[in-house]
């Protein structure tokens, strides 16, 4: 069965016109519509890659917590030192700092040498490119460094709904990096 050239709809063999749009059709049938975008594999599902993340995030968050802890401690021990800076100022600023650079370093490393972080492992997703080929430093960076606009308003809403209303299941990163996550 031939198609139309214009909106891909079948139409019949000695047909002039296409019935659905109207346009004029040529005297040989024209090819198939090209195919719907087929992943490479399975997409992963939303709660796979909410139950990744947690389990990255605590990871993260216990290590930070950690070399907080080691790096401040001297001047949390000087009580001339805590009064000047106080125990909070101290605490956040730093947790926060350690946090963030701990966080694009372990994402934006395992993604970019395996496409799977240990929350990955654990869920059996991974981060592969569009075309299916593995996922690499550049890619990587490029996707983790937007996780700060996935993240608005708060806790990845705004990742959460792309993810949810997109064909292939992409948060902004994923869009602008060309990565997609699948079920390994």
């Amino acid at each position: 069965m031939p198609y139309c050239p214009e909106c891909g709809k079948e139409v019949s063999v000695d047909a002039k016109f296409c019935g659905s749009c109207g346009a004029t059709l040529g005297a040989g049938p024209a090819a198939p519509p090209p195919p719907a975008y087929a992943p490479p594999r399975p997409i992963a599902d939303l709660g796979s890659r909410i139950v990744a993340g947690l389990i990255d995030y605590i990871i993260i968050g216990v290590v930070a917590a950690v070399l907080v802890l080691l790096t401040f401690a001297p001047i949390l021990m000087a009580p001339s030192r805590m009064m000047e800076w106080g125990w909070w100022g101290i605490g956040w600023g730093g947790m926060f700092g350690v946090q963030f650079l701990l966080w694009l370093i372990y994402f934006t490393y395992f993604e970019g040498t395996s496409g799977q972080t240990i929350g990955k492992k654990f869920t059996h997703i991974k981060v592969v490119k569009e075309d299916g080929s593995r996922c690499d430093f550049r890619s990587a960076l490029v996707r983790n460094i937007l996780r700060i606009v996935d993240s608005l308003p708060f806790n990845y809403i705004l990742g959460i709904i792309l993810i949810a209303a997109t064909d292939k299941k992409q948060r902004l990163g994923d869009m602008l990096a060309k990565t997609l996550v699948v079920k390994v």
